[in-house]
């Protein structure tokens, strides 16, 4: 009874392998890799929309590990990686007033006879 249980749980699993292996091809696993980096390329889109880079980065990561070959998954990171590292223009209206020195700051560098 043993042998036979064997014998067909063998042919069951060897059945499922031929049937995984006839149903996949080339076209519809690029097909399935294609829609996938578009969903987390529009997640990555939607995160950035609310300000959420974190989210943003790891949906671009993750674009970028389902198809390396597919360059809309480093676009949307480095959009993402730009937005979250771009100064607002507050802190650059802010950082361009401490650089510039008061007229009366400014020392004349002493004349070195040349």
């Amino acid at each position: 009874m043993k042998a036979i249980s064997g014998i067909i749980g063998l042919i069951l699993i060897l059945t499922a392998v031929v049937i995984i292996v006839l149903s996949t091809n080339d076209e519809s696993y690029a097909m399935k890799k294609g829609q996938m980096v578009t969903k987390y390329v529009t997640n990555a889109n939607q995160a950035l929309d609310e300000n959420d880079f974190k989210q943003a980065i790891k949906f671009a990561i993750m674009a970028i590990e389902v198809d390396p070959k597919n360059k809309s998954g480093f676009k949307i990171y480095e959009k993402a990686l730009e937005l979250k590292y771009k100064p607002s223009q507050e802190e650059i209206s802010t950082s361009l007033e401490e650089e510039t020195p008061a007229e009366e700051e400014i020392e004349e560098a002493p004349d070195m006879g040349c």
